[in-house]
């Protein structure tokens, strides 16, 4: 046995899927739970991995968002759909990982979660 409680599973878990609650709640629920359990290093490491993961597909969709006003960016709506369903299936395995007490790192981001 590793240790990791139920909560602390289930604030893992949560701060993964929170990529289901829409609107900016992908966002925030990863952010409070990074906030509130900076001591406790199993929760604060899955929330900054999934934290981290969202702000990233966040800033990718506004920039081109921003190009397709230009219409550049209708080219590169195919890449905001590949990027959405890479974040669905990390954040699915990110949550599998909490619930088995196991730590997890989202692929492509780590040079960003490190700097945190």
């Amino acid at each position: 046995m590793n240790g990791i409680t139920g909560e602390q599973k289930f604030l893992g878990i949560l701060a993964h899927i929170s990529y289901f609650l829409g609107g900016l709640g992908f966002i925030t629920a990863p952010l409070v739970i990074f906030l509130l359990k900076k001591d406790d290093p199993f929760v604060y490491e899955h929330a900054k991995q999934a934290l981290i993961a969202h702000v990233s597909l966040l800033a990718v969709s506004f920039i081109v968002g921003a190009f397709c006003m230009l219409l550049i960016g209708v080219l590169l709506l195919p890449l905001i759909g590949i990027l959405w369903v890479i974040l669905f299936v990390t954040s699915i395995l990110g949550a599998i990982k909490a619930l088995n007490g196991e730590e997890y790192q989202y692929p492509f981001i780590q040079r960003f979660v490190n700097k945190l």
